[in-house]
């Protein structure tokens, strides 16, 4: 029998979903309808009417997606902003009562991250609620009983990484390709890569325009931009190689310099493939990377491919020379502006970062104007050009450089703050 309460309590609601698989058993809608199947068991109050909890509103609805539960709390955006409400509530006034979840093995795969999340709850005095298991943190057995819970989400969690990592190496060495999808020139048959012939031609392509006609990156993505041939991102979904709709930002038919050079610097070219390339994911350097046993159909002949690693390292010397020649500025604001004309203008929802850059304004003496400009003015990586007018850096810098002083000479205010 539930018991009953004297005061309604409001439930936020946190999501959280990671791969397509788990999307699929435990999908957005089934989480919701389990959370708000939990609160209307609650009953009601002692008057026998009013709902004893009830949901706080969509502002308090919490969704994380292609969020893993082995992150940190404050590596997933949605928690942060939950914290963020809780944290800058007036005193006194919060806008919830209770978290509820799902799951626990849902909510957390680590017992360290359940627990600094449990301890947060109880500092501003909020109430924890799981759908789908018996937990009440109010009590020592209720706290005691989530501990072993997570312990056993962990250990579950470390069991099923443990036993994939050594099906899908075992995978590897028996040839069968484990990426989403296949790298441009190749198509999975089998598994197994083989050979796309209308994608490999553009392969051997571009290797002889680097080779033997000696034409650089740049001239080479705009030669196949201006020829109309598609690029890897669109030629994929072309091909059905992966499922969806292309996620480029530019058009089919536009080519970028770092993709020709990721092309022209891949060994899977010549039949060599690696994996395990990243650790807790950081990317490792290339001598620790595992090399597959298993040689797929090469699309280019190994001399070949030798000649175009020369060539481009030659490039990279030359490039490193260069800019150690040139005079050094340090550009204080560059990464930490954004542009906020490219958000949904160009397709997609996130703001493009601004960079900075110098132009001359005199020869003699040799004298240089500094700017910070949306990074989509590059029209060597973009095929629709920002029209935001550059900012000059000098005074944004001291602008931001006096503001911050200023703030630092009363640290009360950043304490506050």
């Amino acid at each position: 029998m539930v018991q009953k309460s004297e005061i309604q309590l409001r439930v936020a609601i946190y999501l959280r979903v990671s791969t397509e698989d788990q999307a699929e058993k435990y999908g957005l809608k089934a989480q919701r309808a389990a959370i708000e199947g939990i609160i209307k068991s609650r009953g009601t109050l002692e008057d026998g009417k009013t709902p004893a909890m009830i949901l706080a509103g969509k502002a308090y609805e919490y969704v994380d997606i292609d969020i893993s539960g082995s992150l940190n709390i404050d590596e997933r955006p949605e928690f942060r902003r939950l914290k963020e409400d809780i944290l800058d509530a007036p005193e006194g006034s919060k806008p919830f009562d209770v978290v509820a979840v799902f799951k626990i093995d849902r909510f957390a795969r680590k017992l360290k991250i359940l627990m600094k999340v449990i301890e947060f709850f109880e500092e501003y005095k909020l109430e924890f609620i799981s759908a789908t298991e018996s937990i009440d943190t109010s009590t020592p057995f209720g706290r005691a009983m989530l501990g072993i819970m997570g312990v056993i989400a962990e250990l579950e969690s470390e069991t099923i990484r443990e036993r994939t990592m050594r099906g899908r190496e075992q995978a590897i060495k028996e040839g069968i390709f484990m990426g989403t999808h296949p790298p441009f020139g190749y198509q999975k048959k089998e598994g197994r890569l083989i050979p796309l012939e209308v994608e490999a031609k553009i392969v051997r392509g571009i290797f002889h325009l680097f080779t033997v006609e000696k034409l650089s990156p740049q001239q080479i993505a705009d030669r196949l931009t201006e020829d109309e041939v598609l690029s890897p991102d669109a030629s994929a979904v072309k091909y059905k190689k992966h499922k969806g709709v292309s996620k480029k930002i530019n058009k089919p038919y536009f080519w970028r310099a770092e993709v020709i050079r990721g092309i022209l610097s891949d060994e899977i070219y010549i039949g060599i493939r690696y994996y395990n390339k990243t650790k807790d994911r950081k990317r490792l350097p290339k001598n620790e990377w595992a090399l597959a046993n298993y040689r797929h159909k090469e699309i280019m002949l190994m001399h070949i491919f030798e000649l175009a690693q020369q060539q481009l390292k030659a490039i990279s010397e030359r490039k490193t020379l260069t800019k150690k020649k040139e005079e050094s500025h340090i550009y204080l604001m560059s990464g930490l502006l954004k542009c906020d004309f490219c958000k949904g203008t160009f397709g997609t929802t996130d703001m493009m970062s601004w960079t900075g850059g110098k132009k001359k304004i005199g020869t003699e003496p040799l004298r240089y104007s500094y700017y910070y400009f949306c990074n989509r003015k590059n029209r060597k990586k973009f095929d629709t050009i920002c029209p935001v007018v550059p900012i000059p850096a000098e005074p944004l810098e001291k602008y931001i450089i006096d503001f911050v002083k200023d703030l630092l000479s009363d640290p009360r205010a950043v304490y506050e703050h």
